[in-house]
């Protein structure tokens, strides 16, 4: 990977990495904010827990074919620290390809 793709990858994780800050605090603030009313305190939450869930998502599945393609990792050690199966990690693979 050149120096240039790095910083950008990195930028772009860096990114990443501010959406689940953000939507953690926003978290916290909602809790509070809205607990007063039970149904939209369940609401909020879910909404934001599930936003989270797809950041983390996104930017581990970024992590993982950035792995694989500088061959820092290979398939193996990637399936292993994702908790995934090396299948699921082609197929991530495959999928930022097209």
């Amino acid at each position: 990977m050149t120096r240039r793709k790095a910083d950008v990858f990195r930028s772009d994780l860096q990114r990443q990495f501010q959406s689940i800050s953000e939507l953690t605090s926003y978290l916290g603030h909602a809790d509070a904010a809205m607990f007063s009313d039970p149904a939209e305190w369940h609401r909020n939450l879910i909404r934001a827990l599930a936003d989270l869930a797809e950041a983390a998502q996104q930017a581990e599945t970024t992590l993982c074919v950035n792995a694989i393609k500088t061959k820092s990792l290979t398939p193996t050690e990637v399936s292993r620290a994702a908790r995934i199966t090396r299948n699921a990690v082609y197929k991530r693979v495959a999928a930022e390809d097209k």
